[in-house]
């Protein structure tokens, strides 16, 4: 097997081996509100699991009390790793969470609709909200967005009426810094990620650029639980502080 193979095999079991640590097991959540206001949360590759556990609750002591819609998307199981990159896939997920974004408007035309977004997750909101003819949503949130820093959000920002906030964090160093740069970001940029870097807006008219509130990571986050690395943001305690009052 050439040396390049090697590291690329390498560089998938890798991030395959944590991801499964991190979300195995059985879920651990408060009872999800029945409202006309929904928050619609896009797991990374590897799906929901109990590594957002902590994100649920601490949104829901926060005080949001939105009906939590997860989306499903990409390849189950073993095949996680196709959703790294792969365009199909991609495709795929953001035309369901447009749909999904749609049918729940019909369904309550005067609820508010947010957004929560992990990792790879994160383009798929990104693109669904690009997407002809998708409903605007009010507030957006990205936690360390796996897509190149210069990932065009302008078509994205047209469907948020609120803002579009974005964490990410230097030492978010396997995932989006050495995976991201050696393999590829989910629009297929071999760089830092935006979640590692935060987005360059300089090509953004300034209303859309307005929109835009980007969070770099701050030593005071480790008190609430983030030590900065790929799933510090989804820290119960940080969420509650931090990401939920957002929402509200």
């Amino acid at each position: 097997m050439p040396p390049h193979t090697k590291l690329r095999t390498a560089g998938f079991a890798l991030a395959a081996m944590n991801l499964i640590l991190l979300l195995g097991g059985c879920a651990n959540r408060p009872p999800n509100p029945q409202s006309d206001g929904v928050l619609f949360f896009v797991p990374g590759v590897a799906g929901d699991g109990t590594s957002y556990d902590g994100l649920v609750r601490g949104l829901r002591e926060a005080g949001v009390n939105e009906h939590l819609e997860v989306l499903g998307w990409g390849a189950p199981g073993p095949l996680f790793v196709l959703n790294f990159q792969n365009d199909a896939i991609h495709r795929g997920a953001e035309a369901k969470l447009a749909a999904a974004i749609k049918t729940w408007r019909e369904a309550h035309p005067g609820g508010r609709i947010d957004l929560i977004a992990h990792s790879a997750g994160c383009g798929v909101a990104l693109g669904a909200l690009a997407l002809p003819g998708a409903p605007a949503v009010r507030t957006t949130i990205l936690l360390n967005p796996s897509v190149s820093p210069g990932y065009d959000l302008s078509r994205a920002l047209a469907n948020v009426s609120g803002l579009l906030h974005v964490f990410y964090s230097d030492r978010d160093t396997v995932f989006l810094s050495w995976r991201t740069s050696t393999f590829g970001t989910y629009d297929n940029v071999k760089t830092k990620a935006a979640g590692h870097l935060g987005f360059d807006l300089v090509k953004l008219p300034a209303e859309l650029r307005g929109k835009v509130v980007q969070h770099p990571r701050d030593q005071t986050w480790a008190e609430q639980g983030n030590d900065g690395s790929h799933f510090g943001t989804t820290s119960e305690a940080f969420v509650k502080q931090t990401v939920g009052p957002l929402l509200r």
